[in-house]
């Protein structure tokens, strides 16, 4: 996971570039874009079609890479066609074996920390409740600790505890995170009352 938060949407432009020939040739932006899509769909895909590429996502992509190294990226008149200068591919030689790696086909590439669903599940690793039930896999008696992990108050309604679980658990699903779903099945069960209304 901590590789992959080293690797920003911009270079993937880059090595999509690159695996389309654009050493060799221009490239149009949207088989660019495409390709992107393909190598790397969690970060290119729109927020409620994941089947789908989010051509704004992969239009940002090339913008930053323009402006983060202007001296990579050649492009034609009519703005359209992108190409790999000589700096560009000196660019991509060194930094291949990474993005191979990072972009290998059929690697699932995780979104980065700072979408919302992602900086979510990384409060969760960094909590002490997580840490605690990773340990022994006993969860707090304090309402107050796990208040905090769900970002409500130990007093409030239990639908909204619930709602913040319900959250939670969808995230986690969708990243794959299976420990971490573990742990909010086991905090559900553990504390039920606390979300069907109880007085646990």
């Amino acid at each position: 996971m901590g590789r992959d938060q080293e690797l920003g949407n911009w270079q993937t432009f880059l090595w999509a570039l690159h695996q389309l020939g654009g050493a060799n040739t221009f490239v149009d932006i949207e088989d660019v874009f495409l390709k992107c899509f393909e190598l790397a769909p969690k970060r290119f895909a729109w927020r409620t079609r994941a089947d789908l590429p989010d051509y704004k996502k992969c239009a940002k992509a090339l913008q930053e890479a323009e402006a983060r190294r202007p001296l990579l990226l050649l492009k034609t008149a009519d703005g359209y066609g992108r190409q790999l200068s000589l700096e560009g591919q000196v660019w991509l030689k060194s930094n291949a074996p990474r993005l191979s790696a990072l972009l290998a086909s059929g690697r699932g590439v995780q979104e980065p920390k700072t979408r919302p669903r992602a900086r979510l599940l990384a409060e969760i690793e960094r909590s002490d409740v997580y840490s605690i039930w990773l340990q022994d896999g006993s969860i707090p008696n304090e309402k107050w600790r796990v208040a905090e992990l769900l970002r409500c108050s130990p007093d409030s309604e239990p639908q909204l505890w619930n709602d913040r679980l319900q959250v939670l658990r969808s995230a986690a699903y969708a990243a794959e995170e299976t420990q971490i779903l573990a742990f909010l099945e086991n905090l559900m069960e553990m504390r039920s009352g606390w979300f069907a209304g109880g007085t646990e």
